[in-house]
Protein backbone atom coordinates (compact mmCIF):
# COMPACT_ATOMS: atom_id res chain seq x y z
CA UNK A 1 0.00 0.00 0.00
CA UNK A 2 1.43 3.35 -0.91
CA UNK A 3 1.75 5.58 1.87
CA UNK A 4 1.31 9.14 1.44
CA UNK A 5 3.79 12.14 1.97
CA UNK A 6 4.73 13.60 5.27
CA UNK A 7 2.24 16.98 5.83
CA UNK A 8 4.40 19.95 6.36
CA UNK A 9 1.20 21.83 7.86
CA UNK A 10 -2.82 21.57 8.26
CA UNK A 11 -3.11 22.35 4.95
CA UNK A 12 -2.12 19.30 3.70
CA UNK A 13 -4.25 16.95 5.74
CA UNK A 14 -6.47 17.22 2.58
CA UNK A 15 -9.36 14.82 2.01
CA UNK A 16 -6.89 12.89 -0.19
CA UNK A 17 -4.51 12.69 2.16
CA UNK A 18 -6.55 11.20 4.84
CA UNK A 19 -7.78 8.61 2.57
CA UNK A 20 -4.43 7.05 1.83
CA UNK A 21 -3.24 7.77 5.22
CA UNK A 22 -6.14 5.68 6.88
CA UNK A 23 -5.87 3.06 4.09
CA UNK A 24 -2.37 2.23 4.43
CA UNK A 25 -2.93 2.37 8.46
CA UNK A 26 -5.26 -0.88 7.87
CA UNK A 27 -8.79 0.65 7.19
CA UNK A 28 -9.27 -1.26 4.11
CA UNK A 29 -12.78 -1.16 4.18
CA UNK A 30 -13.19 3.00 4.34
CA UNK A 31 -15.50 4.19 2.13
CA UNK A 32 -14.75 7.69 0.61
CA UNK A 33 -14.23 10.57 2.47
CA UNK A 34 -16.30 13.70 0.85
CA UNK A 35 -15.04 15.98 3.75
CA UNK A 36 -12.19 16.42 6.34
CA UNK A 37 -12.64 19.56 8.27
CA UNK A 38 -9.07 20.00 10.62
CA UNK A 39 -8.86 22.24 13.39
CA UNK A 40 -6.39 22.89 15.53
CA UNK A 41 -7.09 22.10 19.13
CA UNK A 42 -5.37 22.55 22.72
CA UNK A 43 -3.80 26.01 23.11
CA UNK A 44 -1.92 25.85 25.94
CA UNK A 45 -0.65 22.33 25.36
CA UNK A 46 1.70 20.13 22.90
CA UNK A 47 3.88 22.90 22.85
CA UNK A 48 6.42 20.68 20.82
CA UNK A 49 4.08 19.74 17.96
CA UNK A 50 0.48 21.11 16.16
CA UNK A 51 -2.60 18.65 16.80
CA UNK A 52 -5.50 18.95 15.12
CA UNK A 53 -8.69 17.55 15.54
CA UNK A 54 -9.83 16.33 11.51
CA UNK A 55 -13.60 16.09 10.64
CA UNK A 56 -14.45 13.34 8.67
CA UNK A 57 -17.94 12.51 6.29
CA UNK A 58 -17.99 10.08 4.21
CA UNK A 59 -19.77 9.17 0.72
CA UNK A 60 -22.68 6.79 0.43
CA UNK A 61 -26.38 6.32 1.34
CA UNK A 62 -26.98 6.89 5.56
CA UNK A 63 -24.93 7.07 8.02
CA UNK A 64 -21.89 5.05 9.12
CA UNK A 65 -23.93 3.31 12.09
CA UNK A 66 -26.85 2.37 9.16
CA UNK A 67 -23.93 1.42 6.47
CA UNK A 68 -22.91 -1.30 9.66
CA UNK A 69 -19.02 0.51 9.03
CA UNK A 70 -16.78 1.75 11.57
CA UNK A 71 -15.24 4.30 9.76
CA UNK A 72 -13.78 7.14 11.94
CA UNK A 73 -15.83 10.48 12.32
CA UNK A 74 -13.50 12.15 14.10
CA UNK A 75 -9.11 11.59 13.98
CA UNK A 76 -6.26 13.05 15.65
CA UNK A 77 -3.65 14.39 13.62
CA UNK A 78 -0.41 15.44 15.40
CA UNK A 79 2.50 17.28 13.36
CA UNK A 80 5.70 18.78 14.24
CA UNK A 81 5.37 22.30 15.92
CA UNK A 82 5.09 25.05 13.22
CA UNK A 83 7.57 26.85 15.26
CA UNK A 84 11.85 26.50 14.34
CA UNK A 85 13.00 27.05 17.82
CA UNK A 86 10.51 23.97 18.43
CA UNK A 87 11.09 21.87 16.15
CA UNK A 88 15.08 22.20 16.92
CA UNK A 89 14.46 21.27 20.59
CA UNK A 90 12.70 18.49 19.29
CA UNK A 91 15.17 17.30 16.89
CA UNK A 92 17.90 17.48 19.77
CA UNK A 93 16.27 15.12 22.07
CA UNK A 94 14.78 12.56 19.87
CA UNK A 95 11.28 13.81 20.76
CA UNK A 96 9.25 12.91 17.41
CA UNK A 97 10.65 9.37 16.55
CA UNK A 98 10.61 8.29 20.26
CA UNK A 99 6.47 9.16 20.28
CA UNK A 100 6.15 7.35 16.77
CA UNK A 101 7.90 4.22 18.26
CA UNK A 102 6.12 3.99 21.05
CA UNK A 103 2.99 3.98 19.54
CA UNK A 104 5.13 1.45 16.60
CA UNK A 105 6.21 -0.75 19.27
CA UNK A 106 4.45 -0.54 22.67
CA UNK A 107 1.23 0.87 22.71
CA UNK A 108 -0.72 -2.65 21.66
CA UNK A 109 1.08 -4.28 24.58
CA UNK A 110 1.35 -1.67 27.42
CA UNK A 111 -1.07 -2.04 30.48
CA UNK A 112 -2.26 1.40 30.26
CA UNK A 113 -4.59 2.88 27.67
CA UNK A 114 -3.37 5.26 25.10
CA UNK A 115 -5.59 6.24 21.77
CA UNK A 116 -5.14 3.50 18.89
CA UNK A 117 -2.55 4.68 15.82
CA UNK A 118 -4.48 4.94 12.59
CA UNK A 119 -1.52 6.08 11.27
CA UNK A 120 1.72 6.70 11.47
CA UNK A 121 5.04 7.74 9.72
CA UNK A 122 8.60 9.34 10.77
CA UNK A 123 11.48 10.52 8.33
CA UNK A 124 14.66 10.22 10.12
CA UNK A 125 16.57 12.77 8.02
CA UNK A 126 14.53 15.46 8.58
CA UNK A 127 13.03 14.15 11.70
CA UNK A 128 9.25 15.07 9.97
CA UNK A 129 6.47 12.75 11.43
CA UNK A 130 2.96 12.53 11.27
CA UNK A 131 0.35 10.84 13.58
CA UNK A 132 -2.94 9.84 12.60
CA UNK A 133 -4.76 8.83 16.36
CA UNK A 134 -8.18 8.06 17.89
CA UNK A 135 -10.14 10.56 19.29
CA UNK A 136 -10.84 10.50 23.19
CA UNK A 137 -13.09 13.17 23.34
CA UNK A 138 -15.80 11.54 24.69
CA UNK A 139 -13.57 11.22 28.06
CA UNK A 140 -13.27 13.57 30.76
CA UNK A 141 -9.89 16.14 30.54
CA UNK A 142 -8.92 18.19 33.41
CA UNK A 143 -7.72 22.06 33.60
CA UNK A 144 -3.87 22.07 34.31
CA UNK A 145 -5.28 25.34 35.80
CA UNK A 146 -7.89 23.37 38.34
CA UNK A 147 -5.18 20.41 39.16
CA UNK A 148 -6.12 16.78 39.66
CA UNK A 149 -8.59 16.20 42.62
CA UNK A 150 -7.49 13.65 45.41
CA UNK A 151 -9.51 10.64 43.83
CA UNK A 152 -7.78 11.75 39.86
CA UNK A 153 -4.74 11.56 41.74
CA UNK A 154 -5.36 8.03 43.05
CA UNK A 155 -6.03 7.00 40.02
CA UNK A 156 -3.28 8.35 37.65
CA UNK A 157 -0.70 7.00 39.89
CA UNK A 158 -2.55 3.37 39.87
CA UNK A 159 -2.26 3.46 36.27
CA UNK A 160 1.16 4.42 35.86
CA UNK A 161 2.01 2.45 38.83
CA UNK A 162 1.06 -0.98 36.46
CA UNK A 163 2.99 0.50 33.21
CA UNK A 164 5.76 1.16 35.72
CA UNK A 165 5.78 -2.47 37.37
CA UNK A 166 5.40 -4.16 34.10
CA UNK A 167 9.07 -3.45 32.99
CA UNK A 168 10.60 -2.83 36.22
CA UNK A 169 14.15 -3.47 35.52
CA UNK A 170 13.35 -5.58 32.51
CA UNK A 171 14.56 -2.87 29.73
CA UNK A 172 17.35 -4.60 28.20
CA UNK A 173 14.99 -6.49 26.73
CA UNK A 174 13.28 -6.63 22.90
CA UNK A 175 11.80 -3.83 22.40
CA UNK A 176 12.57 -1.28 25.22
CA UNK A 177 16.39 -1.93 24.62
CA UNK A 178 15.98 0.15 21.59
CA UNK A 179 14.27 2.96 23.45
CA UNK A 180 16.20 6.19 24.73
CA UNK A 181 18.07 5.38 27.76
CA UNK A 182 17.89 8.61 29.70
CA UNK A 183 20.90 7.43 32.04
CA UNK A 184 23.43 7.09 29.06
CA UNK A 185 26.82 9.26 29.19
CA UNK A 186 25.92 11.24 26.54
CA UNK A 187 22.06 11.69 27.72
CA UNK A 188 23.54 12.75 31.29
CA UNK A 189 25.73 15.33 29.74
CA UNK A 190 23.62 16.70 26.61
CA UNK A 191 20.84 17.31 29.50
CA UNK A 192 22.95 19.25 32.04
CA UNK A 193 24.13 21.27 29.05
CA UNK A 194 20.45 21.67 27.46
CA UNK A 195 19.84 23.28 31.55
CA UNK A 196 22.64 25.11 31.38
CA UNK A 197 21.59 26.72 28.35
CA UNK A 198 18.57 27.72 29.44
CA UNK A 199 18.38 28.80 33.07
CA UNK A 200 19.89 31.70 32.23
CA UNK A 201 16.88 33.19 30.41
CA UNK A 202 14.44 31.29 32.38
CA UNK A 203 15.78 34.01 35.27
CA UNK A 204 15.62 36.40 33.17
CA UNK A 205 11.71 35.84 32.25
CA UNK A 206 10.44 34.51 35.39
CA UNK A 207 13.08 35.32 37.95
CA UNK A 208 9.96 37.05 39.92
CA UNK A 209 9.09 33.57 41.11
CA UNK A 210 12.68 32.19 42.01
CA UNK A 211 13.15 33.11 45.93
CA UNK A 212 16.97 34.36 46.80
CA UNK A 213 17.40 30.31 48.29
CA UNK A 214 15.69 28.91 45.07
CA UNK A 215 17.87 30.95 42.50
CA UNK A 216 21.17 29.41 44.23
CA UNK A 217 19.24 26.11 44.47
CA UNK A 218 18.65 26.55 40.36
CA UNK A 219 21.99 27.55 39.78
CA UNK A 220 24.35 25.00 41.96
CA UNK A 221 22.17 22.55 40.62
CA UNK A 222 23.52 23.61 36.83
CA UNK A 223 27.06 22.00 37.23
CA UNK A 224 25.76 18.94 39.26
CA UNK A 225 23.26 17.00 37.39
CA UNK A 226 25.04 14.65 35.93
CA UNK A 227 26.03 13.30 39.00
CA UNK A 228 22.80 13.23 40.30
CA UNK A 229 21.50 11.26 37.37
CA UNK A 230 24.36 8.86 38.30
CA UNK A 231 23.37 8.52 41.66
CA UNK A 232 19.59 7.87 40.52
CA UNK A 233 20.48 5.48 37.81
CA UNK A 234 21.59 3.27 40.34
CA UNK A 235 17.97 2.67 41.62
CA UNK A 236 15.41 1.18 39.96
CA UNK A 237 14.84 1.27 35.82
CA UNK A 238 11.59 1.49 33.65
CA UNK A 239 9.41 2.42 30.69
CA UNK A 240 8.53 5.50 31.81
CA UNK A 241 6.40 8.08 30.11
CA UNK A 242 8.24 11.05 30.61
CA UNK A 243 5.25 13.86 30.31
CA UNK A 244 2.81 12.19 32.72
CA UNK A 245 0.34 15.19 33.66
CA UNK A 246 -2.86 16.26 33.67
CA UNK A 247 -2.62 18.07 29.59
CA UNK A 248 -1.55 14.14 28.53
CA UNK A 249 -4.44 12.34 30.73
CA UNK A 250 -7.87 11.39 29.68
CA UNK A 251 -10.25 9.98 32.62
CA UNK A 252 -13.19 7.67 32.19
CA UNK A 253 -16.44 9.48 31.28
CA UNK A 254 -18.18 6.65 34.00
CA UNK A 255 -15.66 7.99 36.77
CA UNK A 256 -14.26 4.33 36.58
CA UNK A 257 -10.55 3.48 37.13
CA UNK A 258 -9.50 3.44 33.87
CA UNK A 259 -7.60 6.44 32.28
CA UNK A 260 -5.73 7.04 28.78
CA UNK A 261 -2.70 8.49 28.26
CA UNK A 262 -1.29 10.64 25.01
CA UNK A 263 1.78 12.14 23.61
CA UNK A 264 4.36 9.49 24.28
CA UNK A 265 6.88 11.88 22.74
CA UNK A 266 9.53 11.84 25.85
CA UNK A 267 8.96 8.05 26.70
CA UNK A 268 11.80 6.46 27.66
CA UNK A 269 13.83 4.46 29.90
CA UNK A 270 14.62 6.01 33.53
CA UNK A 271 13.75 6.25 36.96
CA UNK A 272 9.76 4.94 37.86
CA UNK A 273 9.44 7.98 40.24
CA UNK A 274 10.21 10.36 37.73
CA UNK A 275 6.75 10.03 36.38
CA UNK A 276 5.14 9.97 40.38
CA UNK A 277 6.72 13.40 41.20
CA UNK A 278 6.26 15.00 37.95
CA UNK A 279 2.04 14.25 38.06
CA UNK A 280 2.35 14.88 42.02
CA UNK A 281 4.37 18.19 41.92
CA UNK A 282 2.98 19.44 38.70
CA UNK A 283 -0.60 18.55 37.67
CA UNK A 284 -1.69 18.51 41.77
CA UNK A 285 -2.38 21.61 43.54
CA UNK A 286 -0.31 22.60 46.24
CA UNK A 287 -2.18 22.29 49.00
CA UNK A 288 -4.08 18.57 47.51
CA UNK A 289 -0.22 17.45 47.48
CA UNK A 290 0.68 18.25 50.48
CA UNK A 291 -2.72 16.31 51.96
CA UNK A 292 -2.19 12.89 50.05
CA UNK A 293 1.42 12.42 48.57
CA UNK A 294 2.55 9.95 51.27
CA UNK A 295 -0.54 8.23 51.33
CA UNK A 296 -0.20 8.17 47.13
CA UNK A 297 3.08 7.05 47.15
CA UNK A 298 2.14 3.96 49.64
CA UNK A 299 -0.14 2.60 47.25
CA UNK A 300 2.00 3.19 44.30
CA UNK A 301 4.72 0.78 46.49
CA UNK A 302 1.63 -1.37 47.43
CA UNK A 303 0.78 -2.23 43.95
CA UNK A 304 4.46 -2.34 42.22
CA UNK A 305 4.83 -5.51 45.36
CA UNK A 306 1.79 -6.88 44.34
CA UNK A 307 3.23 -6.96 40.59
CA UNK A 308 5.82 -9.08 41.93
CA UNK A 309 8.75 -6.32 42.40
CA UNK A 310 10.32 -7.25 45.64
CA UNK A 311 12.62 -5.15 47.78
CA UNK A 312 11.20 -1.96 46.75
CA UNK A 313 10.14 -0.42 50.20
CA UNK A 314 7.98 3.05 51.08
CA UNK A 315 11.43 4.57 52.47
CA UNK A 316 13.16 3.89 49.06
CA UNK A 317 10.01 5.36 47.01
CA UNK A 318 9.85 8.33 49.08
CA UNK A 319 13.70 8.97 49.00
CA UNK A 320 13.59 8.71 45.11
CA UNK A 321 10.30 10.99 45.04
CA UNK A 322 12.43 13.44 46.77
CA UNK A 323 15.24 13.90 44.35
CA UNK A 324 12.87 13.87 41.50
CA UNK A 325 11.57 17.35 42.80
CA UNK A 326 15.04 18.25 41.37
CA UNK A 327 13.71 16.45 37.95
CA UNK A 328 11.23 18.71 38.11
CA UNK A 329 12.87 22.12 38.37
CA UNK A 330 15.31 20.32 35.51
CA UNK A 331 12.23 20.05 33.26
CA UNK A 332 10.05 23.57 34.09
CA UNK A 333 13.36 25.40 33.61
CA UNK A 334 13.56 23.62 29.66
CA UNK A 335 10.18 25.09 29.48
CA UNK A 336 10.63 28.44 30.57
CA UNK A 337 13.65 28.76 28.69
CA UNK A 338 13.62 26.71 25.98
CA UNK A 339 10.45 27.23 24.39
CA UNK A 340 8.37 29.45 22.29
CA UNK A 341 5.74 30.82 24.19
CA UNK A 342 3.88 33.02 22.35
CA UNK A 343 0.57 33.03 23.76
CA UNK A 344 -0.75 34.13 26.55
CA UNK A 345 -2.35 31.17 27.97
CA UNK A 346 0.67 28.65 27.02
CA UNK A 347 2.77 31.33 29.05
CA UNK A 348 0.65 31.14 32.18
CA UNK A 349 0.26 27.06 32.04
CA UNK A 350 4.10 27.46 32.58
CA UNK A 351 4.02 29.69 35.57
CA UNK A 352 1.93 27.73 36.72
CA UNK A 353 4.00 24.86 36.73
CA UNK A 354 7.01 26.67 37.71
CA UNK A 355 5.32 28.25 40.94
CA UNK A 356 4.18 24.69 41.90
CA UNK A 357 7.63 22.77 41.38
CA UNK A 358 9.58 25.59 43.26
CA UNK A 359 7.55 24.89 46.08
CA UNK A 360 7.54 21.63 46.28
CA UNK A 361 11.28 21.13 45.99
CA UNK A 362 11.18 23.36 49.21
CA UNK A 363 8.48 21.56 51.09
CA UNK A 364 10.62 18.15 49.66
CA UNK A 365 13.74 19.77 51.08
CA UNK A 366 14.88 18.93 47.62
CA UNK A 367 18.12 21.15 47.80
CA UNK A 368 19.64 17.86 50.24
CA UNK A 369 19.22 16.24 47.21
CA UNK A 370 22.15 18.32 45.32
CA UNK A 371 25.06 16.07 45.65
CA UNK A 372 28.25 17.68 46.44
CA UNK A 373 31.14 18.89 43.74
CA UNK A 374 32.36 16.33 41.94
CA UNK A 375 36.18 15.64 42.33
CA UNK A 376 38.13 17.88 39.87
CA UNK A 377 39.88 15.93 37.80
CA UNK A 378 37.38 13.31 37.03
CA UNK A 379 35.04 13.39 33.76
CA UNK A 380 32.28 14.55 36.22
CA UNK A 381 34.66 17.25 37.57
CA UNK A 382 35.68 18.51 34.34
CA UNK A 383 31.86 18.89 33.45
CA UNK A 384 31.19 20.79 36.38
CA UNK A 385 33.58 23.11 35.87
CA UNK A 386 33.15 23.28 32.02
CA UNK A 387 29.03 24.24 33.18
CA UNK A 388 29.98 26.91 35.91
CA UNK A 389 32.28 28.92 33.67
CA UNK A 390 29.92 28.46 30.70
CA UNK A 391 26.97 29.77 33.25
CA UNK A 392 28.71 32.55 33.69
CA UNK A 393 29.57 33.74 30.45
CA UNK A 394 25.99 33.29 29.49
CA UNK A 395 24.99 35.52 32.51
CA UNK A 396 27.55 38.14 31.48
CA UNK A 397 26.16 38.00 27.88
CA UNK A 398 22.34 38.77 28.91
CA UNK A 399 23.92 41.66 31.36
Amino acid sequence: MNRPPIPRDAEEVTVQWMQQALTAGGASDLPPIRECACQEIGSGVGFLGTLLRCQLRYDGPGTLAEQNCCAPETVIVKLPSPLAKNRRLGKRLGLHKRGYDFYRLIASQAPVRSPALLYGDYEAGSDRFVLVLEDLRDWQAVSHFDGASADQTRRAIRAIAKLHGTYWNRTDQAPLNTFTDSFSSRRRMLVQLVYLANLAPTLERFGRFFTDDMRRLAETYASRIESQIVRVAAGPKTLSHGDFRLDNIFFAADGGDEIAIIDWQVSGLRSPLFDVSYFLVGSVTTEVRRQIEREVLEEYTEIIGEMGVEGFTFEQCWRLYREHSLANLLVIVLACGGLALKDERRRQVVEVGLQRVLTAVEDLDGGECVPGPAPLFGRGGALAAFSRGAYGVVKALRG
